[in-house]
């Protein structure tokens, strides 16, 4: 008879022990700033480590003696790699903590970028790539992770906005950096001072992380509890799935643009570098004015209604770039104009969509923030690759693929947006 009992009672232990988790989460203190500087730099060094070397792609096409449009598909490369990443530290966050797996994927990011200086080769410069993206997709899963775990709601979507408000400082930074250091030296410089980036952001996450907490652990003589965590658990949530490809879609919006910026700016139209680097912060400067709008809209408006609005913002500045394609495909700065829409949205996009996928995840939040993460990379690389390849020297197949991955992402929005509301009725 007592034996009979024991799953009983061994499982309302873990249920009780899950919902003072869960309540924790959503009222639990505000974050440190220090913790939030600590985040946004962990999160600022994909942006950096993408956009630092855009203004050095011709340059070092020349110098392996290739086409520059493989050269360009480092870009996907280490979109891709990012995927791979995350979905190997969101189960290692969970399993031995968040900062655990950021020190260990910037560890492999700065070995890496160090590998990456050494290449002669555009094949053996693709293989370091893949692996510098790993080390920086074990390393930028933890960031949702520990948002969510603590809060949720519009407090998370305004933690969200507010991180990337702090990692925009990054991208608009970044070209210029590598403008400047490729004046001084030669492009093998940008991946040393990756390395030296990565090795300080580990030192933020050594001292400013807070320490793994202890997981709830049930063992019966008949066998172990199983909780709802892993990586597969997360497809259960069905009302996020549309939250997942808002996202996922919207963000390769941004990659298809990063991906073809240097070939449209300065092959198609003409652009210096330094005049590239203008055209490409006032994208920045949108992100920020979009993103700082989303946090003030947030104290009148939930998350869902704002990502709606904000991605059919996308999907006008997607409209503007095909009819100038078009109509007046040599007029740059009617281009230039519908880019910044597009990609400006995304200051509001994906911080809500994040809020509203990782609402519905508790103490599985490392592996939700790994599959939403890896599905968002995965996505964005297949689409910025394909961009690239198809777009032979030409702007019109690009903003065709920009324009169908906007409606894609507001068509999922919708839909995730009905489906949580049907739920709760």
């Amino acid at each position: 008879m007592t034996q009979s009992n024991t799953p009983s009672v061994a499982m309302n232990e873990v249920n009780t022990r899950n919902k003072e988790h869960t309540a924790s989460t959503e009222t639990s203190g505000k974050m440190s700033k220090t913790l939030i500087l600590t985040l946004a730099a962990v999160f600022a060094l994909t942006p950096f480590t993408i956009d630092s070397y855009l203004p050095a792609i011709p340059t070092m096409a020349e110098a392996m003696g290739v086409d520059i449009s493989l050269m360009s598909v480092t870009v996907s490369l280490y979109i891709f790699g990012l995927a791979i990443g995350q979905l190997i530290g969101g189960p290692l966050s969970d399993k031995k903590g968040r900062g655990y797996a950021m020190i260990t994927g910037l560890a492999v990011f700065a070995i890496a970028s160090l590998l990456l200086a050494t290449a002669t080769q555009i094949e053996i410069l693709w293989l370091w790539r893949v692996l510098q993206a790993i080390g920086g997709g074990m390393a930028v899963v933890g960031v949702p992770a520990t948002i969510r775990d603590t809060c949720s709601g519009k407090e998370a979507a305004k933690l969200f906005s507010l991180i990337s408000l702090i990692m925009m400082i990054a991208p608009s930074i970044a070209p210029t950096v590598g403008t400047i250091i490729m004046s001084l030296a030669d492009w093998r410089w940008i991946f040393y001072s990756l390395a030296m980036m990565a090795a300080l952001v580990a030192i933020l996450v050594m001292n400013f992380m807070p320490k793994a907490a202890k997981k709830v652990e049930v063992e019966l003589q008949q066998g172990e509890i199983q909780q709802k965590i892993g990586l597969l658990s997360v497809f259960s949530e069905k009302r996020a799935l549309g939250f997942m490809v808002a996202q996922a879609f919207a963000y390769s919006v941004m990659m298809i643009f990063l991906t073809n910026a240097s070939m449209m700016y300065m092959e198609v139209f003409g652009q210096t570098p330094q005049q590239f680097s203008v055209l490409f912060f006032a994208n920045i400067c949108g992100l920020v004015v979009v993103n700082r709008a989303n946090t003030f809209l947030l104290a009148r408006f939930e998350p869902e209604t704002l990502l709606k609005a904000f991605l059919s913002l996308q999907v006008l500045g997607g409209i503007i770039l095909v009819t100038a394609s078009v109509m007046v495909p040599d007029e740059l700065y009617v281009t230039v104009a519908g880019f910044v829409i597009a990609i400006s949205a995304n200051g509001a996009v994906i911080s809500n969509a994040s809020a509203c996928f990782m609402k519905s995840f508790g103490r599985n939040a490392g592996s939700a923030s790994a599959v939403l993460g890896a599905t968002q990379y995965t996505i964005g690389g297949t689409v910025s690759a394909i961009s690239a390849f198809i777009s032979m020297g030409s702007v019109q197949p690009v903003v065709i693929i920009m324009l169908v991955s906007s409606i894609t992402a507001l068509s999922g929005a919708t839909v995730a947006a009905r489906y949580s509301r049907h739920r709760v009725s």
